[in-house]
């Protein structure tokens, strides 16, 4: 995309500055087995399902805005074929968490349409005023 980009200290909370302008805040996931129950009438089931686990907060707690896009990398090691990044805009999130679980059809959450959207990067660049760094 011929952008400039840096790595910045973690305390930051974010990972990544694009072009001096845009905060990057990565997060990367693997799978894992998550139980989910339900019961129905009067009967519980347990199921076991493969889920990849982001999140936007910082210790519970979700508030003063440390990042102008975040980057979610659901990590595939058997098939990396089957990796998939979410460019997630800062105003599009609207919880602490995000997950994405596995199954035969595509995801089609809120966070679908950012599904390799990388243009939001540039996109945001291009709106972002100059950062002042340390």
């Amino acid at each position: 995309m011929g952008l400039k980009v840096r790595s910045v200290s973690p305390i930051k909370g974010y990972d990544l500055l694009v072009n001096d302008r845009v905060r990057l805040a990565l997060r990367v996931a693997f799978p894992r087995l998550r139980r989910h129950h339900v019961t129905v009438r009067d009967r519980r089931y347990t199921y076991r399902y493969r889920s990849w686990h982001f999140n936007f907060h910082h210790h519970g707690k979700f508030g003063k805005r440390y990042s102008d896009v975040f980057v979610c990398l659901a990590m595939e090691p058997r098939h990396p074929s089957r990796e998939e990044a979410f460019i997630i805009p800062w105003e599009s999130i609207s919880g602490k968490t995000f997950s994405l679980h596995a199954a035969h059809k595509r995801y089609a959450g809120q966070y679908a349409p950012y599904l390799n959207r990388w243009r939001l990067v540039a996109h945001a660049v291009a709106e972002t005023p100059l950062r002042k760094v340390a």
